[in-house]
C-alpha cells in the first residue's frame, strides 16, 4: 500500500475511528444492560437498551465496512468492494429501519404504561378512601356501642347507688364518730357521691340531664380535682403536686361534670406513674383561655398508640373497657374546653385541657340543657 501523505491521515483517522465506534458502542449497550438490570421496571432503561444494541450493530456494520472498504480499495481490489458494498448499505438502512421500529414502539408503550401508571394512581386513592371510610365506620360503630352501654349502665346503676349512699348516711347518723363503722360508712357515702357524679356527667353527655353552667374559679377546680384524687393518689404511693392558680381565673362550666372529666384524665395519670412518681397539676392563664396541665411521671404513650386514646373501646390495660378517656373527652369539650396530649417516651405524658376565660359576671348563665348544646 503506497498512499500519497496527504490522503494517508485520512484513511488512519478512518480506519482508527472506525475501530474506536465498535468499542465504544460494545460498552454503551453494556452500560445499558447495567442499567434495566438495576431496574427492571423502568421502561425508559428498556428503550435506551435497545437503542444502544440498535446502534450497535449499525456501528459494528457501518465501521467494519470502511475498514474492508479501505482495505480492498488501497491493496488494489477495488472491484471486489464495489460487488460487496451493496450489501453494507443494506446492512445500514436494515439497522435505521429497527432504530425506527423501536422508537415507535417505545412511543406506543409509554403511552400504555403512562395510563397504567394512572390507573394505578387512581386505584390507591379509592382504597385509601376506602380504608379511611372503614375506619371511620369502625369509630362511629364503636361511639354507638359505648353510648348505648354508658347510657344503660348509667340509668340502670343510678337508683340503686342512690339508695346505698342514703342508706348509708341514714346508718351514719346513727352512729357515733368515734365507732370504727362510722368511717367506713362515710367512704361508702363519699364514694357514691363520686360515682353518682360520673353517672351524671354520663348521663349529661348524652343529653340525659341539663348542664348546670355557671361561673366557676379555677381555684375551686384545682382544689375539687385535688381531692378527688387523693384517695387513688395514696393507694397507688403517688404525689400529688398542685402548682396554685395564679390570680382569679373563672370559667363558666358545669363544675360537677368537669370535675368529672379531669377526674377521670387524674385517675389515669395516676395508674401510669410508678411508686413514688408525681402528678403534677397546673393551671395558667394563656390570652383568653385557662389553661390545666395534668402530667405524670410515667413511660409516656408511644406514637402509634397517642391518637387512638380517647377513641371509644380502646384501651392498653388489661380488663379496661377504654371509655373512661373518651367520655373525658366529651364531658370537656361540652363544657367548650379543648383537650390534647403531649407525651414524650420514658418522660411521661401530659394532658393539656384549655377552656375560654368568663368574660364577667354577667356571663352566667341559667340551668337549661341549651348550655350543653352550646359547649358542643
Amino acid at each position: 500500500m503506497n498512499l500519497p501523505l496527504p490522503v494517508l491521515p485520512v484513511y488512519l483517522v478512518d480506519f482508527f475511528g472506525s475501530a474506536l465506534m465498535i468499542v465504544l458502542s460494545f460498552a454503551a449497550s453494556r452500560y445499558a444492560f447495567k442499567l434495566m438490570r438495576r431496574e427492571p421496571r423502568e421502561l425508559l432503561w428498556s428503550y435506551i437498551y435497545m437503542l444502544t444494541l440498535a446502534l450497535t450493530a449499525f456501528s459494528v456494520g457501518r465501521s467494519v465496512g470502511h475498514i474492508v472498504r479501505d482495505i480492498l480499495v488501497n491493496t488494489g481490489y477495488k472491484e471486489i468492494w464495489e460487488s460487496i458494498s451493496p450489501i453494507s448499505g443494506a446492512i445500514n438502512t436494515i439497522t435505521f429501519i429497527f432504530i425506527s421500529a423501536v422508537t415507535l414502539y417505545y412511543s406506543f408503550v409509554e403511552k400504555g404504561f403512562l395510563l397504567l401508571r394512572q390507573a394505578n394512581a387512581k386505584l390507591g386513592e379509592a382504597f385509601e378512601e376506602i380504608r379511611r371510610g372503614r375506619d371511620q365506620a369502625i369509630l362511629l360503630e364503636r361511639h354507638a356501642i359505648s353510648d348505648r352501654m354508658a347510657a344503660t349502665l348509667a340509668h340502670e346503676t343510678r337508683n340503686p347507688l342512690f339508695t346505698i349512699a342514703n342508706f348509708a348516711k341514714s346508718l351514719l347518723r346513727k352512729c357515733d364518730k368515734d365507732e370504727p363503722i362510722s368511717s367506713r360508712l362515710q367512704i361508702i357515702v363519699e364514694e357514691s357521691h363520686k360515682l353518682e357524679g360520673l353517672i351524671d356527667g354520663i348521663l349529661k353527655v348524652k343529653h340525659d340531664l341539663p348542664y348546670l353552667m355557671r361561673r366557676v374559679s379555677v381555684a375551686e377546680v384545682l382544689d375539687g380535682l385535688e381531692k378527688s384524687g387523693r384517695d387513688k393518689a395514696e393507694v397507688a404511693r403517688v404525689r400529688l403536686h398542685v402548682s396554685p392558680s395564679p390570680g382569679d381565673i373563672w370559667l363558666q362550666a358545669d363544675m360537677e361534670s368537669v370535675l368529672v372529666g379531669l377526674g377521670e384524665i387524674l385517675a389515669n395519670a395516676v395508674e401510669a406513674s410508678p411508686k413514688g412518681g408525681v402528678v403534677d397539676i397546673a393551671a395558667e392563664r394563656e390570652g383568653d383561655m385557662a389553661v390545666l396541665r395534668i402530667a405524670d411521671s410515667g413511660k409516656g404513650i408511644p406514637a402509634a398508640v397517642l391518637p387512638k386514646i380517647f377513641e371509644p373501646c380502646f384501651s392498653t390495660k388489661d380488663y379496661s373497657t377504654g371509655l373512661g378517656l373518651s367520655f373525658a373527652k366529651e364531658i370537656l369539650e361540652a363544657n367548650h374546653g379543648f383537650v390534647k396530649v403531649e407525651s414524650v417516651p420514658e418522660r411521661g405524658t401530659t394532658v393539656v385541657v384549655a377552656f375560654p376565660v368568663a368574660a364577667s359576671e354577667g356571663d352566667e348563665t341559667p340551668a337549661a340543657a341549651g348550655g350543653a348544646e352550646a359547649g358542643r
